[in-house]
């Protein structure tokens, strides 16, 4: 293995095409052109279309229907708040979103609800568990980080909000003040 393969796996390890680096021949720099397909992202956010495809993700995993916007939002916050304390889920998450868009072809919020759950039955997205000699596809290790980590991770993110808290037949999420009545009478 020369220095200079070393130094392409690492490039690629961390996620940078090294044959962006490289100057052409005009002597101008060779680069990945922002295009409308991949909208920019700053280092510690995910982009909006990231975000969105994740929440779709989620949808499919947690209820397999649209989402109502609080419930949404309980999603987003999840995510957000796992990115605020580990660099490590920016990285899964980021994974997690370009998988989902590159096996679908398209972005994965953009098919219907229906579609969505079909593609996910289809290449066993929902399953946690990768068999051994599985074969995952093209993308088998970004296919894997989303099996068995996102999908836990957003389902935990899910169920730990007050919507899950509902789904199980809780009307109030624990922390928050639920009846007084309840409390302040004997009880029958």
């Amino acid at each position: 293995m020369t220095r200079r393969s070393m130094l392409q796996r690492l490039l690629l390890i961390a996620g940078i095409d090294p044959a962006g680096l490289m100057g052409c021949t005009s002597g101008r720099a060779a680069g990945p052109f922002p295009t409308a397909l991949d909208p920019p992202s700053t280092p510690g956010a995910l982009s909006s279309v990231e975000l969105e495809d994740l929440v779709a993700f989620a949808e499919v995993l947690v209820e397999g229907r649209t989402l109502a916007r609080a419930e949404r939002g309980y999603v987003v916050e999840h995510i957000e708040d796992r990115i605020r304390r580990s660099p490590e889920y920016l990285s899964l998450y980021r994974t997690t979103a370009h998988a989902l868009e590159r096996l679908a072809g398209q972005r994965f919020a953009s098919l219907e609800i229906r579609e969505r759950i079909e593609f996910a039955a289809r290449h066993r997205l929902t399953d946690p568990r990768v068999l051994p000699g599985e074969d995952l596809g093209p993308f088998a290790e970004e296919v894997r980080a989303l099996r068995t980590r996102a999908v836990g991770d957003l389902v935990e993110g899910y169920y730990r909000s007050p919507a899950g808290w509902a789904v199980v037949g809780y009307a109030t999420f624990p922390g928050r003040c639920g009846d007084l009545t309840r409390y302040t009478r004997p009880e029958s």
